[in-house]
């Protein structure tokens, strides 16, 4: 990777989830992991205007840190703002709806609040015009998930006509079952982050810690809602062009490429 590229990024503070939580890389792991990558979109991008790039996996696997992370490097190589990340979490059903609208789970009947991240509480119709108007080109807004208001913004972020690679990341986007299957079409490029199940497990009970729960509260609604999500995605998306395998949250082992 150029020096002046990575000297631009090394200078950067990226934040993670629209907080003040600082994201930290190191110029090895970039230019192992993520330049192989970048450079890929960035020739991919050459045979049209605008590409669409997905960045999936289970809760836990580190995909908005990979996804802005991924961006940044883009824009810096491109010394311009050629990349934009949209997160599937600003399509998060609004709470008051979650709160008067019900599931069932094993016989009994629940709010969707109580499950809240599952694929159920997202608003696959909206954010399918959405994606499908980005792909088409042009300016179009997008919501942005505040994680101080725990709700939905509306069109607070705005992808512009400048942005040519379109980074989309959330749990979801690959799964294999209906509506998300609906969404293939619209990606160029498939990327899917996967490692163990119980380190992601590990990870999302030490966020929610942060946040302020009890390690006792947080394990029993990881155990509850995120679990079943994780396996969920592990075992039921459709095939990536490339994995990312991780030791860990943060951490990538290797990358595994299906395209040439």
């Amino acid at each position: 990777m150029q020096s002046d590229a990575w000297d631009r990024l090394f200078h950067k503070t990226l934040f993670l989830d629209e907080t003040s939580t600082p994201l930290e890389y190191s110029r090895i792991e970039v230019e192992q992991f993520f330049e192989p990558v970048a450079s890929f979109l960035v020739d991919k991008n050459k045979l049209t205007s605008r590409i669409m790039t997905v960045v999936a996996g289970p809760p836990g696997s580190g995909k908005s840190a990979f996804a802005v992370l991924l961006s940044a490097l883009l824009n810096e190589m491109a010394e311009g703002r050629i990349s934009v990340v949209i997160g599937l979490d600003g399509w998060h059903f609004p709470n008051a709806y979650l709160d008067s609208h019900m599931i069932n789970r094993d016989g009994e009947s629940v709010p969707l609040r109580r499950i809240k991240g599952s694929p159920e509480t997202f608003n696959t119709e909206a954010a399918l015009t959405c994606l499908s108007q980005t792909r088409a080109g042009g300016q179009v807004p997008f919501p942005i998930y505040s994680r101080v208001k725990h709700d939905s913004i509306e069109a607070a972020g705005l992808v512009e006509n400048r942005h040519k690679i379109v980074i989309v990341e959330g749990n979801y986007w690959m799964l294999n079952e209906d509506p998300w299957r609906r969404f293939q079409p619209l990606f160029d490029v498939r990327i899917f982050i996967t490692g163990n199940p119980e380190m992601f497990i590990n990870g999302l009970v030490e966020r929610h810690v942060r946040g302020g729960r009890s390690p006792e509260d947080a394990r029993s609604y990881v155990e509850a809602v995120d679990a079943l999500n994780i396996q969920r995605v592990l075992k039921n998306c459709v095939p990536a062009d490339i994995t990312v395998h991780k030791t860990d949250s943060r951490r990538i082992d290797h990358i595994e490429w299906s395209v040439d």
